[in-house]
């Protein structure tokens, strides 16, 4: 009951169900908290996850995996370590993929970047997940350069970007002026046959040429997006405005209108 009010959205009501039991256990208090967690009440989380403690309840791997997530969106670092250290203790890392990126992505979301990359070099596996979190926190908090280089890093060991960790990078090029880098991961995108398919990676794509000063490239990046939205027109207008090209900024603006 608990778990289908909380798949439905009705966190309320899944809370009025778990405090009428008479036996609460981690299963209903775990699902509580990852509803708190995926409708972005972290602070309630929290506050489920202390409640459950003062039950007697030890969490497990998927509640850990839950109550990080919420301590990144609440940027709650010092929680994030105490619960990482409690991790440790319980040898609860070992051969868990899904909680070791979520600690890398707490530690990333909380701008603790060294330490995200530590939690990541020490996984026993790594994947597109947890190689995206570093890359997209670097991004994030404006460390451009660093984010590209764990996006080589990433390919070196043999992980295939997806359109997440591709939009971080074009990210990080368009912070860092890098025009080179963000041409080759066009290249790459196009040839894994991306473009068009995504809008966030189009938008990605007419915004890094945008700042690097290459508004033709902009321009024909943003008429191969199958559809555009305000923030692809937005990029390519200020892209424009950015180089004092008014007047093809005032066109953008009135085909956007169109």
């Amino acid at each position: 009951l608990v778990d289908m009010y909380v798949k439905f959205g009705m966190l309320e009501k899944a809370r009025q169900v778990l405090e009428d039991l008479p036996v609460r256990d981690i299963f209903s208090w775990s699902a509580l908290i990852s509803g708190y967690t995926r409708k972005g009440h972290g602070h309630e989380a929290l506050k489920c996850f202390e409640r459950m403690h003062t039950e007697g309840l030890s969490p497990d791997a998927i509640t850990f995996t839950c109550i990080l997530k919420a301590c990144g969106s609440t940027r709650n670092i010092g929680k994030g370590i105490k619960f990482h250290d409690e991790i440790i203790r319980k040898g609860l890392l070992e051969n868990n993929v899904v909680l070791g990126n979520a600690l890398v992505d707490m530690y990333a979301k909380c701008g603790v970047l060294r330490k995200a990359q530590q939690v990541l070099n020490e996984l026993p596996v790594r994947d597109i997940v947890s190689w995206s979190s570093l890359i997209g926190g670097y991004t994030q908090h404006g460390l451009g350069h660093e984010a590209l280089k764990c996006f080589e890093q990433m390919k070196e060991d043999g992980i295939a970007p997806d359109v997440v960790t591709f939009t971080c990078a074009l990210k990080a090029c368009s912070s860092t002026g890098s025009i080179e880098k963000g041409a080759q991961i066009h290249d790459e995108v196009a040839r894994r046959g991306l473009l068009g398919r995504y809008i966030v990676l189009g938008n990605a794509l007419v915004d890094m040429y945008a700042k690097c000063g290459e508004v033709v490239k902009a321009h024909e990046a943003l008429e191969k997006i199958h559809v555009r939205d305000m923030i692809s027109w937005s990029a390519l207008i200020a892209g424009y405005v950015q180089l004092h090209q008014g007047h093809e900024a005032l066109n953008c603006f009135e085909r956007m209108k169109g």
